[in-house]
């Protein structure tokens, strides 16, 4: 392997790996959007405020409005 290709190969690596991660932080930035928004719903708070009882509290209306 020669001196130019190596920085070029390790260029494309970060440029890969910065990809990567950009793909899964958008991923999870859209999950944890619409999460939110259907608690925020169903609840009128944002799940990421809720404790675990309240978040169970409105699993159970949601179970109870898709009967």
């Amino acid at each position: 392997m020669s001196e130019t290709e190596d920085p070029q190969t390790r260029f494309n690596i970060m440029m890969k790996i910065a990809a990567i991660a950009a793909v899964l932080l958008t991923g999870y930035y859209v999950w944890s959007f619409f999460v939110s928004s259907r608690y925020q719903a169903l609840c009128g708070a944002s799940y990421w405020e809720l404790n675990k009882t309240q978040i169970e509290s409105c699993v159970d209306r949601k179970k109870e409005l898709e009967k």
